[in-house]
């Protein structure tokens, strides 16, 4: 009786096997060329390089980070007077270097106190884009 379970498991072990050989593969995501943009290049900074920031909407916010660099922060949702405000706070989590949107939380004061606003994708961008921003967004 053991044995004859045996087979009817190897053969069904067998024929399983041999279907999800003839199914097709998955399609892989393709890889992005880190080279080829450097806005895709993972870029650091600290919140203390940050030189000047603005805000066209209360969801992007632009960095002038050092002399040249400029980042773009998109927030989750609306970040209450951030298109109004004067100062900021930039607040990293973790260690005081941003590598990525979860490192780093924008600080807006509100007529009740402060909005600590969240920031879905954080960008590096290139001199090309920068020289492309409206000047209104210019940091």
């Amino acid at each position: 009786m053991f044995r004859s379970l045996a087979l009817i498991a190897a053969a069904t072990l067998g024929l399983s096997a041999a279907a999800l050989a003839q199914t097709e593969p998955r399609p892989q995501p393709e890889k992005t060329d880190v080279k080829a943009s450097p806005s895709a290049q993972k870029s650091c900074f600290f919140s203390r390089d940050v030189r000047g920031f603005a805000a066209p909407d209360d969801k992007t916010l632009y960095l002038r980070v050092r002399a040249k660099d400029v980042y773009r922060l998109d927030m989750k949702g609306r970040c209450p007077e951030l298109d109004w405000e004067h100062k900021i706070a930039i607040d990293s989590r973790g260690s005081s270097s941003i590598c990525s949107a979860i490192d780093a939380t924008v600080l807006v004061k509100n007529p009740i106190g402060v909005s600590r606003c969240s920031v879905e994708t954080l960008t590096r961008l290139t001199p090309e884009e920068i020289a492309a921003l409206p000047k209104k967004s210019r940091p």
